[in-house]
């Protein structure tokens, strides 16, 4: 008989914390799922200390090659039998309710595939503050992640229909959100910390930055892409420049970007109205705090906030302030 879910947890040089986090899921109050622990060729004692449980739900896959986290994911997901698919990091802790918690809400919500849950930060003071709503989140997907990665659950015809793509690692979870989000999928979190989330030097995004961040603007950009507006006046690397600005070098690229946002109020697309709104303003001002002269910066923000209340109109204030 199939289990009702299959928890996919990769695996590299994990001894510092895997115990505890296979033990968290082993707590769970949902008791009907496999653990598929995929090790990517640990040099340290993480398979021994996998080993040490006798616990008949985990399976424990070693791979002969050292290929990276997304392939773990994605044969995890070939293998996995269950209902819903959860994922887990090997860094992390699920506290005891979070599987009964999302598959409760997952049946009664047959139209949401994917689940997230909020989090405790353990080593930083971040917060995720992230959105519950569908529609909440497709239009935070143009700001960035929208949910916890590890903490999501979702059904498995889905993961199996558009896996992971290992050129996107180590943001391969934002690529998949909004890969989702663009195929009209819908995606919600719980407002609830079900995870102890764990901030350390050795995590994959602090290592691959870089990289990281090429993949992300990628996934940003498919995101805009849903807004109806002419592809030849904006082409991918002009967006890049406005929806991801690293530096703002004269008036004419300011107030360039600018408009290019206003134009966006008037596009077609597929978000809510009000919520795109909102995350165009924080687009806005992240243009705005890439002006590299910071004399103008102070300018132009204190007319920023001054003239919010004015709605879209105040944009074509603030652009004649720079003219």
């Amino acid at each position: 008989m199939s289990p009702k879910i299959s928890v996919l947890l990769p695996v590299y040089n994990a001894e510092a914390f895997i115990a505890e986090s296979i033990q968290s899921i082993l707590d769970q109050t949902e008791p009907d799922f496999e653990l598929l622990i995929i090790d990517d060729c640990s040099t340290d004692n993480s398979v021994s200390i996998i080993e040490s449980f006798q616990d008949p739900r985990i399976i424990l896959y070693k791979k002969k090659v050292n290929s990276g986290y997304t392939e773990s994911l994605n044969w995890a997901i070939d293998q996995a039998r269950g209902a819903y698919i959860a994922r887990m990091d090997a860094d992390d802790i699920s506290l005891p309710q979070r599987f009964e918690k999302q598959i409760y809400f997952l049946e009664q919500n047959s139209h949401i595939a994917i689940c997230g849950t909020d989090a405790v930060v353990e080593g930083s003071s971040l917060k995720f503050n992230y959105p519950t709503e569908p529609k909440a989140i497709q239009a935070h997907l143009l700001l960035g992640s929208s949910l916890i990665h590890p903490s999501i659950m979702g059904r498995t015809d889905l993961f199996k229909q558009f896996k992971y793509d290992p050129l996107k690692e180590p943001a391969e979870d934002y690529d998949l959100f909004t890969l989702l989000a663009a195929a009209g999928v819908q995606l919600a979190n719980l407002n609830e910390p079900l995870l102890i989330y764990r901030v350390h030097s050795n995590q994959i995004s602090k290592v691959q930055n870089q990289k990281q961040v090429v993949s992300a603007q990628q996934s940003m950009l498919r995101m805009f892409r849903l807004f109806d507006c002419d592809q030849m006046r904006y082409p991918n690397e002009v967006v890049l420049s406005y929806i991801w600005p690293t530096r703002v070098s004269s008036m004419e690229q300011l107030k360039a970007g600018l408009a290019f946002f206003e134009q966006l109020e008037k596009c077609k697309h597929p978000f809510s109205k009000k919520q795109v709104s909102k995350t165009l303003r924080v687009k806005r001002y992240n243009l705005l705090k890439a002006c590299v002269q910071q004399k103008e910066f102070g300018t132009i923000k204190a007319s920023f906030f001054a003239l919010q209340h004015l709605g879209p109109s105040y944009w074509r204030q603030i652009l004649k302030l720079s003219q």
